[in-house]
């Protein structure tokens, strides 16, 4: 490949990149909340607590680790004025992957594998652009 060539296509995939970046005045809040009663939490704090989920250990002493946005099957929206923007997931305090999502065309969904040994707490923190950003931790 050519040197123009590759200079023009590196543009292009730039400029693509960039017009698919949501709005990010669109975030209007990022403040850490808790469920009000964690014994018995609302339909909106269940809607974006993230849900942890782990798989076996594979061959490599890694597990699968899934997070789901939403809870006891109630599923956060997607739609351009109210989305989950990004997902973060913590192994031991360590921060081990992050999803950034864009509205209408992704849902809160998060999916990695983590090294099983030593393994403690998994932590996920699902951001949304309204209603702050909403933790669950899991005991490994």
């Amino acid at each position: 490949m050519k040197r123009r060539t590759a200079i023009k296509l590196s543009l292009i995939s730039l400029a693509s990149s960039y017009a698919m970046a949501y709005d990010k005045s669109k975030i209007v809040n990022t403040i850490k909340m808790k469920k009000k009663d964690p014994e018995k939490p609302e339909k909106g704090e269940l809607k974006h607590t993230p849900d942890i989920t782990v798989g076996e250990v594979d061959a490599k002493g890694y597990i699968s680790v899934e997070v789901n946005v939403g809870q006891e099957g109630i599923i956060h929206p997607s739609t351009e004025d109210h989305w989950i923007y990004k997902i973060e997931l913590y192994a031991n305090g360590e921060k081990v992957a992050q999803v950034d999502l864009e509205p209408s065309i992704s849902r809160g969904y998060l999916a990695t594998k983590v090294k099983k040994n030593g393994l403690n707490e998994l932590r996920a923190i699902s951001c949304c652009n309204l209603h702050g950003d909403w933790e669950n931790v899991l005991k490994v």
